[in-house]
Parts: structure tokens; sequence; C-alpha cells
């Protein structure tokens, strides 16, 4: 839910950025003196683009050429995100997805999926880390 929630708002809160061949073996980026305990965003990785959390996760083994960049999403974001994530697995998060109205006979059916649902109830409280 981390990755989805810092693609919406544009913010993944990089402090450093290493560029460079890496290698994943044995479920772990091996030969790196930057690693820390925390969350990471790995690009330009065939099998393992994505937020990940060090050293928890477990990767799939290759050699890439890309970037690692260490993140530090302050502990209210990630409160939040444990929220949302928590919205998203209860009933509240799938209502039926058709609206409808109807007014002087003419009515209508609208199938709205509720994908950015999400996005649309705690959008408040996500602006102030989103970025432009």
């Amino acid at each position: 839910m981390i990755e989805a929630v810092c693609r919406h708002i544009k913010n993944y809160f990089i402090t450093d950025v290493y560029a460079g061949k890496f290698t994943i073996s044995g479920g772990e980026v091996i030969d790196t003196d930057f690693m820390r305990d925390g969350y990471y965003l790995i690009w330009g990785s065939k099998y393992n683009d994505a937020v990940h959390l060090y050293p928890d996760d477990v990767l799939t083994d290759e050699e890439f050429d890309g970037d690692i960049a260490l993140m530090n999403p302050p502990e209210d974001f990630l409160a939040l995100c444990t929220e949302i994530e928590d919205y998203m697995a209860s009933d509240m998060a799938s209502p039926s997805p058709y609206k409808k109205e109807s007014f002087g006979g003419y009515s209508y059916e609208m199938n709205d999926s509720g994908s950015n649902r999400w996005q649309k109830i705690f959008a408040s409280r996500l602006n102030q880390w989103r970025k432009l």
C-alpha cells in the first residue's frame, strides 16, 4: 500500500539515490554498504521495481543496472498508509459500484468501480505530503 500511496502523492520521501550495477542474491541486495533498516525504492530492475522494506522483504535474485533510493517516510505518513490499508480491507471500501438517479421520468445508472475511492476519502490528509 505504501507504494500506491507514494505514487499517488508523487512523493517517495527519497533521501539518497545510488546508481550502478546491483546484484540481488539470496533474496537481498548484496555488496552495498549504504543499505539500512527502513524503506527503499528500486527502479531499473526487471523483477524488483517497487518499494521494499529492509531487511524484511525477500527479493527475486538478479543483476541489474539501475537505482536504489533510500526513503525516509514520516511516521504519520506510515500510520496513514496503515489506516488506508485497513480501510481497503474493510467492507466500507466496496460499496455498490452502481449509482442510480432518476428524476422527471428520466433515470440513469452509472458504474463507479471505486478503484480510486481511497484517494478521494483520504485526499485532505494526504495533501500535506503531495508533490506536484
